[in-house]
């Protein structure tokens, strides 16, 4: 059993980076809707671990994403729905929201860094990081995107 729970947690803290990614593209409009994102996100991935099949000829990383969407999706609908209620379940491994820097990629620039760190950390719009920036919105746009692909492709080769 003990060696299940340390496999279960090193996968979590390897594959932590889709449930960053993931829980950025819900847009979260504060940090506590950013950590929810994350502890939905990290259930998901959970869920994926103990339900995948390798023999099935798919990417673990696709899986996984597919799963960490579907819990995000319900925790969205849950506050839509104004539903407060939450599972009691034990993760076995936890990310602080401040320690996601040790899963961004070196590939990033640190103009990339600093879009993605407005965006979560600092809950700024598209149009706020352009503006800071000197740029337009769809310029934030497109440097959040390839930050985030870059973020995806060291997850993907890693899985």
């Amino acid at each position: 059993m003990t060696n299940q729970i340390d496999t279960e947690n090193s996968l979590v803290l390897q594959h932590t980076g889709l449930i960053i990614v993931q829980a950025v593209l819900f847009n979260p409009t504060s940090l506590s809707d950013f950590d929810d994102y994350v502890s939905a996100g990290r259930l998901g991935l959970l869920k994926a671990i103990r339900g995948f099949n390798p023999d099935k000829n798919t990417k673990f990383s696709t899986y996984a994403t597919t799963c960490i969407r579907r819990e995000m999706i319900r925790e969205a609908q849950r506050d839509k729905d104004n539903e407060l209620s939450r599972s009691n379940i034990q993760y076995p491994a936890t990310i602080e929201v401040e320690d996601w820097w040790e899963f961004i990629p070196e590939t990033l620039t640190d103009i990339e860094i600093g879009v993605v760190e407005m965006r979560i950390m600092e809950n700024c719009t598209l149009k706020e990081i352009g503006d800071r920036a000197g740029y337009s919105k769809q310029w934030a746009s497109n440097v959040l995107s390839k930050a985030l692909d870059k973020i995806k492709d060291k997850y993907d080769t890693e899985a």
